[in-house]
């Protein structure tokens, strides 16, 4: 469908009033009938005044969050997806709506309770290699090229479900290999796709299957630590009367590339899912809570190679968010620094309540920052808590370099780069050994992140291994 025309018209249904529609695969084009072109046009667009005077009012926003309409090309249904609260245009009673993305359903619309994902990504994250065995006598592919290929039932080349939640709703994923084999000139006779199902009850909700392929799309970013992963084709599922799982339809997203971006998956760069094997649940349910840091995610692989000052503060911001998650009471204190910094807080807020002003603001500016860590503090914690699970690959890329790795320095060292691109300190010089630390911090942000979800140490080394590339003998 996505490939096959560039404009799709059909017909369909908008405030009641049935519209002709020309989709180009970007703007839905919304031609109303030619006895009510007008009727329309003031409805939306126009303010009436005194006296029967009218005057352009503000553009009227899109209030539904899809449309569904029929296809004439095909005969099948579209649901168009739309830009809720964005701005209809208009030219020549033409209505212009921004669409997100459409759903083609080859037959009537159904409950859907599947999505399958497809990307050159998850062939290698579950690979598809595993699917298969070959045997051959020496002689016989030496001599006469003959082999046997046997492929592997799906049971075997399945991961076990795991469940997550997105808007209180319960959430099924797993991998599997599909297969499929052909007789026709120019395709494989045997072909294997490695892909991610996601199963959930019945809907016909299409704002949360929009939602569903955001989250699996964050979920493949964090698996490769780069943004442009994509998924501009997605299959979706109904049960049909025999039990079976049926493909009716597919998801197309606007604006989704589909060249992905192949040298980082040729070298490995990427964590597989044996290596977070029982815990892809765990991940998800954060990813769709919003709880997972990801905004520090280069845009591509090479630009993950490049340190600028907005990915210098964006990196320790990611840190910082996870320190936090995995120490909510903060770094470990002696008793005797809980009880002085208690004391400074009750004094401060003893001058904060016998206060008024510009000078109270300025003692609640102050208390703020009696418990606050340092994050150099923050840095020297996961020195004590990590560096067994890698603290090999930092004192590896430190003496690479001709440094020793200490934890304490690091976090000076960090800190006052990451302060002067904050305050705009230009007249500093830049601190040549914050970028190894700044490497090394994105080790450590995978490290708190697997293994709060509970990834054993071996697995976290190996991800962190291969995501980066690193080449080190575990």
């Amino acid at each position: 469908m996505g490939t096959e025309l560039n404009i799709y018209t059909g017909q369909v249904k908008y405030r009641d009033v049935d519209f002709g529609f020309v989709f180009d695969g970007d703007v839905l084009r919304l031609i109303p009938p030619f006895d009510k072109k007008e009727e329309i046009y003031m409805e939306l667009f126009m303010t009436p005044m005194d006296n029967g005077i009218y005057t352009m009012g503000e553009p009227p926003k899109m209030e539904l969050p899809y449309l569904v309409g029929k296809c004439s090309e095909n005969g099948g249904t579209l649901i168009f997806i739309t830009q809720q609260e964005s701005n209809i245009g208009s030219y020549n009673a033409v209505l212009m709506v921004e669409i997100q993305a459409y759903v083609f359903c080859r037959d009537n619309i159904s409950s859907i309770d599947r999505i399958s994902f497809t990307s050159p990504e998850i062939n290698c994250i579950h690979p598809t290699n595993q699917a298969y065995q070959y045997t051959f006598n020496e002689g016989d592919f030496s001599k006469k090229g003959i082999f046997s290929l046997t492929t592997k039932d799906f049971g075997s080349t399945s991961t076990e479900r795991q469940y997550f939640k997105v808007e209180d709703k319960d959430v099924k994923v797993y991998f599997a290999i599909s297969k499929s084999i052909s007789n026709k000139i120019g395709k494989a006779p045997v072909s294997l796709n490695s892909i991610m199902m996601f199963e959930f009850e019945p809907t016909d909700d299409f704002l949360f299957i929009l939602k569903l392929w955001k989250i699996a799309k964050q979920f493949l970013q964090f698996l490769c630590y780069r943004k442009n992963v994509f998924l501009p084709e997605t299959e979706l599922f109904t049960t049909s009367a025999d039990g079976k799982h049926e493909k009716f339809a597919t998801l197309y997203i606007l604006n989704e590339s589909d060249c992905s971006e192949l040298d980082p998956l040729k070298r490995g760069c990427y964590i597989k899912q044996a290596y977070i094997s029982g815990f892809e649940g765990k991940i998800l349910t954060d990813i769709a809570a919003n709880l997972l840091y990801l905004r520090h995610l280069p845009d591509t692989y090479e630009a993950g190679r490049h340190i600028d000052a907005a990915r210098f503060v964006m990196i320790t911001a990611a840190f910082e968010w996870e320190f936090r998650r995995a120490y909510p009471d903060g770094v470990p204190k002696r008793v005797e620094t809980i009880q002085i910094e208690r004391q400074a807080s009750e004094s401060i807020q003893a001058l904060i309540d016998s206060t008024s002003g510009k000078l109270k603001k300025k003692y609640q500016f102050l208390i703020k920052h009696i418990k606050t860590d340092s994050l150099q503090n923050e840095i020297i914690r996961i020195g004590k808590d990590y560096d067994g699970v890698i603290g090999n690959f930092g004192k590896n890329l430190y003496k690479l370099n001709g440094e020793e790795l200490k934890y304490s320095e690091m976090g000076q060292r960090l800190a006052n780069q990451r302060n002067h691109f904050a305050h705009g300190d230009l007249d500093q010089d830049f601190i040549g050994l914050s970028l190894l630390d700044l490497i090394y911090m994105e080790y450590i942000i995978y490290a708190m992140q697997l293994r709060k979800y509970g990834v054993e140490d071996k697995q976290i080394r190996k991800a962190i291994n291969d995501l980066f590339h690193l080449n080190y003998a575990l």
